[in-house]
């Protein structure tokens, strides 16, 4: 079934007596019963880019889909708006397809209203990021979603059947006020400067999260990426495991708690050449060495969303190795800071990944996500070093 393409109406007409008596609003899921009444709405609301009565159908019924209606008027039970709101599987992001109120009822507040339940719904349902597409010149929709903290992503041209652009915008589903005032909410951002430095950039932002004295730059990017580094990767410089990573932040007072697997050594996989796969063993045996005749502790499993979130509690600063694939859709390990945690969304900084000026370079990611991609390579392999201030 080809989709129909998400818009908001582009006019807001006067108000009427009939919008001064709404009565009490009260927002559901929609029902089979509701698709007649969810047509006319459409043919009423958009001039094109209509959903179908098939489609309007297929969106009830859909694992995938979401639809919210607000009822009202006389007797309660009017059809006064309606919002569709997609989720992919394995996937953190869901998307708003679509929202429109009645002629009668705009004006007085239920788009606002209808929008704050999509949210509410939305991160209810595992998402931790909310996406949507608007017409270009649709101001009226564009200071709605503004109200609401969404921000413009970008720009698609031609998007709709009549040739006109839409701007994409986006909303973090992260709720700070829900968050636990966690001493990793006060690591600074800093984008790494070299394609192999992911994980001395995250030990640097965590370090001077515990820390704001910590000098950030790139020689110190460098200089810990010289102390941690595994030597080779699959091409190009080497990367940082979390071995290496947590004796350079012991070496400079902090404490830290590695979990990391025991046996096979990480990253070897990724080698194709024997003699570089024993340098890689013979490095991180040292480390592991040198670990096991420090302070920090070393756990032989892999690290849960609860006890991340316990962690964060204590005043803990996790640094996890994740697959860059989930974020960026390429191959390859990739370290990045996990900073709090709402109750149902993390929020992470990566470092491979600047923010616009004045941005918020934090992303959001769900437990369900974070548990897939806290994970690298063909064995699955995980890893996390928790940073502490020293005793």
């Amino acid at each position: 079934m080809p989709e129909p393409v998400p818009r908001s109406p582009t006019r807001r007409p006067r108000r009427t007596a009939k919008a001064d008596s709404l009565g009490p609003i009260r927002i559901s899921s929609a029902q089979p019963l509701d698709l007649a009444a969810l047509t006319e709405l459409e043919q009423a609301a958009f001039s094109g880019d209509r959903i179908s009565a098939r489609s309007w159908q297929h969106l009830i019924r859909s694992d995938s889909a979401m639809v919210l209606v607000a009822r009202g008027g006389q007797g309660g039970g009017e059809l006064l708006g309606a919002a569709v709101v997609l989720r992919r599987a394995r996937s953190s992001v869901a998307r708003l397809y679509s929202i429109a109120v009645a002629a009668s009822a705009r004006g007085r507040g239920l788009s606002d209203r209808l929008l704050g339940e999509v949210l509410h719904s939305a991160r209810d349902s595992g998402a931790a990021v909310l996406r949507l597409e608007t017409r270009l010149h649709n101001h009226a929709a564009q200071r709605l979603f503004k109200r609401h903290g969404f921000s413009a992503l970008d720009r698609k041209p031609a998007y709709y059947e009549d040739g006109a652009d839409a701007l994409r915008f986006q909303k973090s589903l992260w709720d700070s006020g829900r968050a636990n005032q966690a001493v990793a909410l006060q690591a600074p951002f800093y984008c790494q400067t070299l394609d192999f430095t992911c994980g001395p950039c995250a030990l640097l932002m965590a370090m001077a999260a515990l820390d704001p004295s910590t000098v950030i730059d790139r020689a110190a990017e460098i200089r810990l990426w010289r102390e941690a580094t595994t030597v080779f990767m699959a091409a190009g410089h080497g990367g940082c495991g979390p071995f290496g990573l947590a004796l350079a932040a012991l070496q400079r007072g902090f404490g830290a708690t590695v979990y990391a697997p025991a046996g096979a050594s990480m990253f070897i996989e990724s080698v194709r050449d024997p003699r570089k796969k024993d340098v890689i063993a013979l490095v991180e045996a040292d480390f592991r060495s040198e670990l096991l005749a420090s302070k920090a502790e070393w756990v032989n499993t892999a690290l849960t969303p609860q006890r991340l979130a316990e962690h964060l509690r204590q005043g803990g600063v996790p640094l996890v190795l994740i697959s860059l694939w989930r974020l960026h859709g390429e191959k390859g390990p990739h370290w990045v800071v996990v900073t709090g945690f709402d109750g149902q969304v993390f929020r992470i900084l990566d470092p491979i990944a600047p923010a616009p000026a004045g941005a918020d370079p934090g992303l959001s990611v769900s437990v369900d996500e974070f548990k897939r991609m806290a994970r690298y390579g063909r064995r699955r392999q995980g890893a996390a070093v928790i940073l502490s201030k020293g005793t």
